[in-house]
């Protein structure tokens, strides 16, 4: 029994500063790097009507019904080439941590970008929106590899061989991902629609559905059932994906969900990106090993 109880806190500990796979970081690194471009690329054209003093919301409305501060770079930008300007500054910032350059630097950046944009204009967020600003914080904080960067080859010279890293930001991401699912579950158990199984009939029928239209009614039944099932669904990817010899089944179960998701609804093929990120946090080192065994080689001299 005290054997036991002195295991506690090692096996707590254990869950932040135990060795970790420098690649899996690098991997995360650069798959939000390469969402956080697409959502960037997805604002740019719409930059003047959401982050302008012209725009459809004004700066000091926002600031007035902003629960705390309010912090954001869009009060130094109020004009359509100042926010260009910055909107460039970040998407360079994203291209770098994307190629590892600078990356904790770059990484604070993107975090700011996040930060500021859903200060300045509320009124636009979505799932993914939220999703990638605590992503941005968790890789922010996350040990920084050289594995799989441009500067991976200099620091090896220079520190020599790359050994393991702490776990703590790996941790941090899964439970992130446990309780976006968790708490959505949560939140629907007193809605009417989802309790009552009518949620995806109506939500077919709406503008926000990819295809809707009055065909939604003779599959009644069926929609009653994929309602409850996706409530199941969101509920067991958590604990099939921190069980380890059924985390590829908890892959498999997520991107299905999220394949219905983007099928079904208009616009939010982000939001299954922006889920996937986290996702990764799920791979192990020998996901890593058959990565890097079908990875092209650098030629050598």
């Amino acid at each position: 029994m005290k054997a036991g109880t002195q295991s506690l806190p090692s096996r707590f500990t254990g869950l932040f500063l135990a060795p970790a796979d420098a690649r899996i970081y690098a991997c995360i690194r650069i798959a939000f790097a390469l969402v956080s471009l697409l959502n960037l690329m997805q604002i740019w054209p719409d930059r003047e009507i959401f982050f302008t003093d012209v725009g459809m919301v004004d700066q000091e409305v926002v600031r007035k019904f902003t629960v705390g501060s309010y912090l954001s770079v869009f009060d130094l930008c109020h004009d359509v080439s100042s926010v260009s300007t910055y909107l460039l500054f970040s998407g360079a910032a994203m291209v770098l941590l994307l190629l590892g350059v600078w990356p904790r630097l770059a990484a604070g950046i993107v975090f700011v970008w996040y930060v500021s944009y859903a200060m300045r204009a509320p009124l636009i967020l979505v799932g993914w929106d939220e999703v990638l600003r605590s992503t941005a914080f968790l890789v922010l904080i996350s040990p920084m590899s050289a594995r799989w960067s441009l500067r991976s080859r200099r620091a090896r010279r220079r520190a020599g061989p790359e050994g393991p890293v702490p776990c703590y930001g790996l941790t941090l991401m899964r439970v992130q991902l446990a309780v976006i699912y968790l708490h959505t579950v949560l939140a629907r158990l007193d809605n009417e629609y989802w309790m009552g199984g009518d949620f995806m009939s109506f939500f077919l029928l709406s503008h926000n559905a990819r295809w809707p239209g009055l065909w939604v009614l003779n599959y009644g039944f069926a929609l009653k059932v994929a309602t409850y099932l996706t409530l199941l669904t969101e509920l067991a990817i958590p604990f099939l994906l921190m069980v380890r010899r059924w985390r590829w089944i908890g892959f498999a179960t997520g991107i299905f969900l999220h394949v219905g998701i983007s099928l079904t609804s208009y616009n939010l093929e982000l939001f299954f990106l922006a889920m996937m990120v986290l996702y990764l946090s799920f791979l192990q080192p020998e996901d890593m090993d058959w990565l890097e065994r079908r990875l092209p080689r650098p030629r050598a001299r």
